[in-house]
């Protein structure tokens, strides 16, 4: 779902990292905006943090006074203060939404309570039990019979809460599962239930993926407009600081 933020566009910058990145993810939506804000806001710190660094390069190149190692020192400088600025910002909303994805997926994976008298939930998975055992085709009219999990699954879609909490109620070899089918359709049950959390769930994780494929670009970005590498003008610094300090023992 694009959103236009009206924010403009710095065509020194690349778009990757223009804020509209995150409200172009398919999983913003009403639903997830005001989660996502905290993201739309750390990428806009990072494209205008860029563009002031971008600003003093400019001016750096029209003072005639500084020749190129200054103005290397000079542009360096704005990159370090600019990204002590947005970076623990980023880093804040990569940490808010692990922690949030983590709190969903418990909720996503909580036990379900059993809705049924204790006879019929036992009726119920006995036959979920015995559809497993009878698996494959019918001899009667030779089609394939349903599966267990084709069962459980099917009760899901309808929302019954009486076959799916007798069966997913209990732990899963009572109705013949194993403990991890027994998880996956648990998982389906709570998606089913709460479609929005499963939905913020992605959200959450889509900014995340955002995250970690965007940052080297910002380090990238900033390299290329001082135009030398971190190491070659921290050297270019700490060789104008030791002059300085030597000047000013004269």
């Amino acid at each position: 779902m694009a959103v236009d933020l009206g924010m403009g566009v710095d065509t020194r910058i690349t778009a990757s990292l223009h804020p509209q990145s995150v409200a172009s993810l398919d999983e913003y939506d009403s639903d997830t905006e005001g989660e996502l804000q905290q993201a739309v806001q750390a990428f806009t710190s990072v494209y205008e943090g860029i563009g002031k660094v971008l600003d003093v390069r400019d001016v750096a190149a029209s003072n005639t006074a500084w020749n190129e190692d200054m103005r290397t020192i000079k542009v360096q400088e704005m990159a370090d203060r600019a990204f002590a600025k947005f970076a623990p910002q980023l880093d804040k909303v990569f940490h808010n939404m692990r922690a949030g994805a983590e709190l969903i997926e418990k909720q996503l994976s909580a036990p379900v309570e059993a809705r049924a008298a204790h006879t019929i939930s036992t009726q119920i998975r006995d036959h979920v039990k015995g559809m497993g055992q009878r698996q494959g085709v019918s001899e009667l009219d030779k089609r394939p019979r349903q599966s267990a999990v084709g069962f459980v699954q099917a009760a899901i879609q309808k929302g019954d809460e009486v076959t799916v909490g007798a069966v997913l109620g209990a732990p899963g070899y009572l109705s013949g599962l194993s403990d991890e089918m027994h998880a996956m359709l648990l998982r389906q049950w709570h998606e089913k239930a709460n479609p929005k959390a499963a939905k913020r769930l992605r959200a959450m994780r889509a900014v995340m993926d955002l995250i970690q494929d965007r940052a080297p670009l910002i380090h990238k970005e900033l390299e290329r407009v001082v135009g030398k590498s971190p190491a070659y003008a921290k050297m270019l610094h700490d060789k104008h600081d030791a002059a300085e300090k030597a000047l000013g023992g004269i």
